[in-house]
């Protein structure tokens, strides 16, 4: 990401599918650049054949099926290592333009927008650093701070205008990783205190010499310390100050040193400095980066503003966790200036820094995984509504065949036929309670209660409903017809939980939602009789309407999501066909349904993520399936009981609802 000091590097996630095929367009610095002809190395370390390790970007565009190469070799990655917002940022624009982002946009409008393309404009770390150099330069460092962030703010605002106007819709920015966690600024640190100290002690160059040498040798020795966790990383640094203080008193410098101030006084002022200045570095990047997340919001359209500060916070928090043993060490003195090949690779590998200013392998491989992740999860959580009219259809499925039982086992005039059942499925169960009340020979209203617990899962998302319905029938039977109509209202709760994978780190995230669904469906047959057997043609259509109220995300990680809320609209259809074969007491019966949805699932689902709104696209939910059900009933003619076994199953179904389920009832009639 750089070519002056200070900057940093981050990453994040991991999700092993993607829901986008489509090609990358990427915008940026050093994080991103892939090697433009002429320009700087490739910002990471060698693999042991030679092969530089990918970059986040690289592992995006392998998991959606392309290669990302170069724009200056043909391809769509347009960031140049050095990339800043503010072009005057930068003392390498004369030299080669495309280091300002706004000239990388403008070469990839000139070539035509790549409209399914997956966007990508990561920038304004190397912006941080001029900026903070501007503010110490200055009388009022913290308006400076304010004035030069916006500056950037916009810029990136303009940016993403300029996308968007061209028919760009969704934009990734992630945002700027906290500069005070990078390598290089605590280096930048030191060589700031070495110069203080040489002009407090009036020793001169010597005593700058001196300080920068005992920290440099402190420094180095991080390459082997182990980190587990960010207490660690922070106490890491604070014992190199303490050692380098140390170191002084007791050079020849010591006894002088001693005259003017004691060791203890001298360390705790140093520590408490170092503690000031990243609290003034992370308060910087925190204001650019919301500045910035304000101006893109104010453009308009999607923006997916990928939240690497809190990835890095969660890696230096818990390093283990993504395979790291060392969070304050480099693999590399330099890597876009120099080719780096580690001799041991197991130990750069677990080092979060490749260089002073990016990233390691590990951390890009999880900063993939992160964007993936993000843009995939609205797919899966809506996993919702396609559970909610599952479980309305199988709710009317039981009471519609309860109904048609009726041809068979008539239930005599004036009685009320009391109904309890059981449903188990694959991923949870059913209860059911009513009554059925003949009115006439050919009047029958009937009423029931269901409550269902079911799960269902999509990608690495799971689903529950907690659904209590009622459903109301009336039907009328003729001697060869029938026809009913029906009413249903179900009050559903809702959880989902996501489980994320970052490299080798595992997250998850949980959430709890409400929401309702109205149905009305009308149903009629048509049958044939010969001798014990009847064959009789099937059909109905029901009509739902819905809603899953929007919710957030509960657990306090770098995933959290919020979802707006999910309507649910249906109009499916059944055609089919029954036999039954009437036994002294058995009535076994077969049949099957097509079902047909003709209403399209919602096309997308609005998502805020880290202060932004973005949308994507959601795949259709299936849309024909077959429904087979055989079941068993019982009934003695001199007997008020009534049983029922039966066993059904939807073939044809993608969307993890075909798994088969058996109930069983029991009646009694009054």
């Amino acid at each position: 990401m750089k070519m002056k000091k200070t900057h940093l590097a981050l990453f994040a996630s991991a999700l092993t599918s993607a829901a986008i095929a489509q090609d990358v367009v990427v915008f940026g610095d050093s994080l991103s650049d892939v090697g433009q002809t002429g320009w700087l190395n490739k910002a990471t370390y060698n693999q042991p054949n030679g092969t530089p390790n990918a970059l986040y970007n690289e592992h995006i565009a392998k998991t959606l099926g392309s290669t990302l190469t170069a724009s200056s070799k043909g391809g769509s990655n347009y960031a140049y290592s050095g990339g800043v917002v503010v072009p005057t940022n930068s003392q390498y624009t004369n030299v080669q333009p495309n280091v300002a982002v706004a000239q990388q946009i403008q070469n990839y409008l000139a070539n035509g927008v790549k409209n399914d393309a997956l966007h990508v404009m990561w920038a304004g770390g190397n912006d941080m650093p001029a900026i903070l150099t501007k503010a110490i330069a200055s009388q009022d460092a913290l308006q400076t701070v304010q004035t030069e962030s916006t500056v950037a703010a916009q810029n990136s605002a303009q940016q993403w205008a300029a996308l968007k106007q061209s028919g760009v819709t969704l934009l990734v920015a992630p945002t700027v990783p906290n500069v005070a966690y990078t390598p290089s600024l605590f280096q930048q640190f030191g060589t700031s205190a070495a110069s203080s100290f040489a002009a407090q002690t009036g020793y001169g160059e010597m005593a700058k010499e001196a300080f920068q040498d005992a920290f440099d040798a402190n420094l180095a020795a991080l390459n082997n310390t182990t980190q587990t966790n960010l207490a660690d990383f922070e106490n890491a640094r604070m014992q190199v100050l303490a050692n380098t203080v140390g170191a002084l008193y007791q050079s020849s410098l010591g006894s002088a040193l001693s005259a003017v101030i004691d060791q203890k006084t001298f360390t705790n002022t140093l520590l408490q400095q170092y503690q000031q200045f990243a609290t003034q570095a992370a308060s910087a990047t925190s204001f650019l980066n919301s500045a910035t997340t304000q101006a893109l919001n104010s453009v308009g359209g999607n923006v997916v503003r990928i939240d690497t500060d809190a990835l890095f916070a969660d890696m230096l928090s818990n390093p283990a966790d993504f395979g790291l043993t060392n969070t304050t060490a480099t693999v590399c003195a330099s890597t876009t200036q120099v080719v780096c090949t580690p001799t041991d690779q197991t130990s750069a590998d677990g080092k979060l820094f490749a260089d002073g200013f990016h990233p390691g392998a590990v951390a890009h491989k999880v900063m993939a995984d992160y964007i993936l992740n993000v843009l995939q999860a609205p797919s899966e959580v809506s996993v919702l509504p396609q559970l909610a009219l599952y479980s309305t259809e199988k709710t009317f499925d039981f009471a519609r065949q309860q109904s048609n039982s009726n041809r068979l086992l008539k239930q005599e005039t004036n009685t009320v036929q009391g109904i309890a059942a059981y449903q188990r499925y694959n991923e949870g169960d059913a209860i059911y309670a009513g009554l059925k009340a003949q009115f006439t020979p050919q009047w029958q209203f009937s009423a029931l209660f269901s409550q269902s617990d079911l799960d269902g899962s999509k990608g690495s998302t799971k689903g529950e409903i907690k659904s209590k319905a009622i459903n109301t029938a009336v039907r009328y039977d003729a001697d060869k017809w029938w026809v009913g109509a029906a009413l249903q209202l179900s009050d559903n709760d809702y959880k989902t939980s996501r489980q994320i994978q970052l490299g080798s780190a595992k997250r998850s995230q949980k959430g709890e939602t409400s929401g309702a669904v109205i149905s009305a469906s009308v149903f009629g047959g048509y049958e044939w009789k010969f001798d014990q057997s009847q064959v009789a043609l099937l059909a109905d259509l029901t009509n739902s309407h819905g809603k899953v109220t929007d919710f957030g995300e509960t657990e306090a990680n770098a995933m959290r999501l919020s979802f707006e809320e999910q309507q649910i609209r249906s109009v499916r259809s059944g055609v089919g066909a029954e036999y039954r074969y009437q036994f002294t007491d058995w009535q076994p019966y077969v049949n099957a349904r097509w079902v047909k949805e003709w209403r399209d699932s919602p096309a997308e689902l609005v998502t805020t993520f880290n202060n932004s709104k973005f949308k994507v696209g959601l795949a259709q939910a299936d849309k024909s399936w077959v429904n087979v059900q055989a079941g068993l009933d019982w009934k003695a003619k001199s007997s008020p009981w009534h049983f029922q076994l039966a066993v059904q199953r939807d073939l044809g179904r993608r969307d993890n609802f075909s798994g088969t389920s058996f109930h069983t009832n029991v009646g009694y009639q009054f």
